[in-house]
């Protein structure tokens, strides 16, 4: 074999080395040019996103040049009018006109508000209270000032706008605004809110319309970067103002009617709205609202008794930001298409888990400024059109674990108001006697007023009638009678409670008080499991069924709130009371957010819950109609299916005659009560504390020298003032 000379090896070593090297320096190369391109990249979305705002800018600035300009001419022709006079061969002839924005049409004698048509009444009417009586009683010199201190149990997953938590739902309401507000204590009115007036018209086919007009300059707030992780970078288009406008209001109703939209709250509201026929953006501040109308007793056509308190109820969702992700591009690239978010199946997921749902986007009386695992806190809107819409400066909501911690708060004085738990009515004598509390006593403002008033929730035992115990409603009868519901409210609410026979507020025309409640009868009970084939066939102590050839016991789980003390106590009773008919019953405490999924899964065989009531006119749909019972995350959580109560329910929608109203009302607290789906506990007496700086706490409908005709009987809280001290 020939040997290669040694320089020969020198030299490939030495071109081995350099093609080494030179690949390592093209590949270091490469990465550098790809993270410059990428940077590049960053910094042409920055610029794409720095122009539409700079265009945006523009466009806003010049439009509010052709407005000044437009009005102006209105200006030196309504001057002109007034010197030359209303004849129109009088007036100078202006053949040019300035450029309007596409969008508007030609104004006509209502100058910036073409669609305004003094024709047509104004559906909304003034509030004497706030217009007249409470600035009266807050003087000229009131200004809004200092902090409210409140808490509550559990902290929220999420704030998404369509969240079933009670208290999430109350905060996304403070922070925004709608149609048309209640008259102050007073039930069934409507007045101005966002909109500032609402007509009733007919379409050239003699169809009813609502028109609505809203008011201008009303802006959702800028969000800060801060509200969100680091690993979120917002976009300058959700850092700066939007204007609320009717596309706002469309917006939220495609959202709630978006099938893949699976948010509790939407899912509630669907069956209310899916009756809109047509929801029409005529401009940016005005919409149209038709609704279907059904031939009703031989008419032409009726529309729903609740379409125009629903018209009213209607409130704006953020398309600036629900349409987005967080980098500024939109969600559906082209949304052209105005059915695009009431069936887009890509938005509503992206929806249904927004980026944003930790937030609250504002434009309401309250501007949400943030949220921690320990509270969550919101600013006085100081550019809301009601000035008196809040009476303070800021509001902060404490997250407890549990009633014993916010108790404790307000006692060391933390808190400005309380509502006591019947278990803690002697603690609160107790408290009164300390030296603790005489001590805060002595200082100004100090001083703790107790208000006790009857609400407006009841609570109840939900039986679950796809679970094979509570099918039959002698049944669910028997159960009832099983439990003794004076005992619970005497031994364990301490008197602070009532007994009732049906979902209906019980101060309401619409509650049947003649209906007696079923009386606590263990034996009667268990004749009627008898008769339904419940008997302890095999001598265990436990009632049990032959059901498909086999033997079934009756052995069922009772979910309930596991933080709360009466709850608890309450099941610990009804949890002995059953055993005495032989029915054994487990308990299955769990947090707020189990307790939340379990409900809207429908996942539970008996549940204790409360339900609060909404204002008149009572509207018992969402809780009883059949075709929710199976709809995930809707209210029927039970599953009660009754042909007889759907048809009560469809007659309401379009009976107006209160007397016929009334008496379908009680037909159908006779079937309620006949078929026992929900064991009506109690309705709770609530004691409020408040410390005495806390001004304005009064029940309405008690105060009829300074509302007349008020019937709302709880404390209104959004009225409540700071006194210094």
């Amino acid at each position: 074999m020939n040997k290669e000379p040694i320089g020969l090896y020198i030299l490939r070593y030495i071109l081995a080395f350099g093609l080494f090297a030179f690949m390592a320096m093209l590949y270091w190369s490469s990465a550098m040019i790809e993270e410059d391109i990428k940077d590049l990249g960053n910094r042409l979305t920055d610029v794409r996103n720095d122009l539409v705002t700079v265009r945006t800018d523009v466009d806003k600035m010049h439009l509010d040049i052709l407005e000044l300009l437009n009005k102006q001419q209105r200006q030196d022709m309504r001057l002109l009018e007034s010197i030359l006079g209303s004849d129109p061969g009088a007036r100078p002839k202006f053949n040019a006109k300035l450029p309007v924005d596409s969008r508007e049409e030609q104004e006509d004698e209502n100058g910036d508000r073409p669609h305004l048509n003094p024709a047509y009444p104004n559906l909304l009417t003034s509030d004497p209270f706030y217009e007249v009586t409470l600035p009266k009683m807050l003087g000229q010199d009131f200004k809004p000032q200092g902090t409210r201190r409140v808490a509550t149990v559990g902290v929220p997953d999420n704030l998404h706008p369509f969240s079933n938590w009670s208290h999430v739902a109350g905060w996304v309401g403070q922070c925004s605004v709608a149609v048309a507000t209640q008259h102050f204590g007073k039930f069934e009115t409507m007045a101005p809110d966002m909109a500032l007036k609402m007509e009733e018209r007919k379409d050239s086919q003699g169809r009813l319309e609502y028109w609505v007009h809203l008011r201008d300059g009303v802006y959702w707030q800028p969000l800060s970067p801060d509200l969100f992780p680091q690993s979120i970078k917002l976009a300058s288009h959700f850092q700066q103002k939007h204007q609320v406008t009717a596309e706002d209001f469309k917006f939220y109703f495609d959202a709630v009617m978006n099938p893949w939209v699976q948010q509790p709250g939407a899912v509630s509201l669907r069956p209310y709205l899916q009756d809109i026929e047509e929801f029409r953006v005529v401009d940016k501040l005005t919409f149209v609202v038709r609704w279907k109308t059904d031939k009703v007793d031989g008419t032409d056509g009726k529309i729903k008794y609740i379409a125009k308190s629903w018209t009213g109820n209607l409130t704006p969702l953020a398309s600036f930001l629900y349409k987005y992700f967080a980098d500024g591009t939109k969600i559906v690239s082209n949304d052209s298409d105005p059915n695009t978010y009431r069936s887009n199946s890509v938005w509503a997921q992206n929806f249904n888990q927004h980026w944003a749902r930790n937030v609250i986007p504002s434009c309401g009386p309250w501007i949400f400024t943030g949220m921690t695992e320990r509270q969550i806190t919101f600013q006085r809107n100081p550019d809301y059109y009601l000035p008196l819409a809040v009476l303070v400066q800021g509001m902060e909501v404490d997250f407890k674990e549990a009633p014993e911690a916010i108790w404790q708060d307000f006692k060391a004085g933390r808190l400005d108001t309380y509502e006591l738990r019947p278990d803690e009515l002697a603690e609160f004598e107790q408290f009164l006697r300390s030296p603790l509390y005489k001590s805060q006593a002595q200082r100004p403002g100090m001083a703790v007023h107790r208000l006790d008033y009857v609400d407006r929730t009841f609570s109840y035992l939900g039986w679950n009638e796809n679970r094979v115990f509570f099918k039959s409603a002698k049944v669910r009868q028997a159960l009832t009678m099983a439990i003794d519901r004076q005992r619970i409210i005497d031994q364990y609410l301490n008197g602070m409670g009532v007994e009732v026979t049906g979902p209906f507020d019980r101060n309401s025309k619409d509650y049947d008080a003649s209906i007696a409640p079923w009386p606590y009868d263990p034996r009667a009970a268990k004749r009627l499991l008898a008769e339904e084939g419940w008997f302890d066939s095999d001598g265990d102590g436990i009632i049990d069924k032959n059901i498909n050839g086999k033997l079934v016991p009756f052995h069922f789980t009772l979910t309930y709130y596991v933080k709360s003390p009466t709850a608890k106590a309450i099941g610990e009773y009804i949890r002995q009371a059953l055993k005495e008919v032989d029915i054994d019953c487990d308990l299955n405490g769990v947090d707020i957010a189990d307790l939340s999924s379990t409900f809207d899964d429908k996942n539970f065989d008996a549940i204790y819950l409360a339900w609060s009531q909404g204002s008149p006119p009572e509207e018992p749909k969402q809780l009883w109609y059949s075709t929710l019972a199976r709809e995930k995350g809707s209210s029927n959580a039970i599953g009660f299916a009754n042909a007889e109560v759907d048809k009560i329910i469809d007659a309401l929608q379009y009976e107006y005659d209160p007397n016929k109203r009334i008496a379908l009302y009680h037909r159908f607290d006779a079937i309620i009560h006949e078929q026992q789906p929900y064991t009506f506990l109690y309705v709770p007496k609530v004691a409020l504390l408040y410390r005495d700086y806390l001004q304005n706490v009064f029940i309405p409908s008690e105060r009829q020298d300074l509302i007349p005709g008020a019937d709302v009987a709880q404390p209104q809280p959004n009225i409540f003032w700071l006194k210094k001290h």
